[in-house]
């Protein structure tokens, strides 16, 4: 059953990266082409209908599919370059420095991570590396803790104590010792990330600060609010497609846990989970 789960998500998120790297491959109108058919149903020119402009449905679930793709990746690089700089300092130099960078990363936890990417956007303006940067700086606390209490579980371990022994620095030890066995679960529970930051962009966009130069599901998604009665199919793609990607990183994130951690495999729970989870803010 896992394995199927795994073939079904990894099928699921191949499928989307092949759409968002070869989008003109599987449309034949621009996203932002206007007809004269606005508000079509479903056709053969317009195999999901075509919005209030005009505009080809399908088209523009395909070439959103780059943007929702791009901003979760760009938006988790960057929360798990800072989170591991906060949490390997934190972790390696202790001391004043632990407890200051500990109530930084409980400071930032305190605010919404929504809220405070929507914030950051409207100071910085709705741009899609704009976006990316306003989830990754609002993403990064979970991580940082993760990573903190395993080097702090780690650096007391012999292999480590021999290192400072044989005369390496604090620099050495951090990255050839410290940072290869406690960043490893740290990635395993990336695919948490990305999904979480799929869904702010797609919300951002909801709310009207989304890049509007990009097409984009939550854009769509807001854009179908006043025909929802009269043209259901504006809805249906953009829903499918933002939950087909949420429940694919789902399933694979669930795999990597269970894979990392044998007691999971034994006692694959809903609480389980959300514990693990819950490790990166998720």
């Amino acid at each position: 059953m896992a394995k199927l789960e795994l073939r079904l998500a990894l099928g699921i998120l191949v499928t989307l990266g092949l759409l968002a790297l070869f989008p003109a491959t599987f449309t034949f109108i621009g996203p932002w082409e206007t007809g004269n058919h606005a508000l079509s149903p479903p056709t053969t020119a317009h195999p999901l209908g075509s919005d209030a402009l005009g505009r080809d449905t399908w088209s523009r679930l395909v070439h959103g599919t780059r943007t929702s793709l791009l901003v979760g990746m760009l938006a988790t690089g960057l929360a798990l370059l800072i989170g591991g700089m906060i949490g390997l300092a934190a972790g390696v130099v202790g001391g004043w420095m632990d407890e200051g960078l500990m109530r930084i990363t409980e400071l930032l936890d305190a605010f919404p991570a929504l809220l405070l990417a929507l914030f950051l956007v409207a100071v910085w303006g709705p741009g899609l590396l704009q976006i990316s940067f306003a989830i990754g700086l609002s993403g990064w606390s979970g991580i940082a803790r993760l990573l903190r209490v395993r080097i702090v579980s780690t650096r007391e371990e012999g292999f480590v104590l021999a290192a400072k022994a044989m005369g390496a620095s604090r620099t050495r030890v951090a990255f050839k010792h410290l940072l290869p066995h406690a960043l490893p679960p740290v990635l395993v529970l990336l695919p948490f990330r990305v999904e979480a930051a799929i869904i702010a962009e797609a919300s951002l966009s909801f709310l009207g600060f989304g890049d509007l130069t990009y097409p984009s599901w939550g854009a769509m998604l807001r854009d179908a609010q006043p025909f929802l009665r009269d043209a259901w199919w504006l809805v249906l793609g953009p829903g499918l497609l933002l939950l087909l990607t949420v429940f694919a990183l789902s399933l694979l994130g669930d795999h990597l846990q269970q894979h990392a951690n044998p007691q999971l495999r034994r006692r694959d729970t809903g609480a389980s989970r959300c514990a693990e989870k819950s490790a990166i803010g998720l």
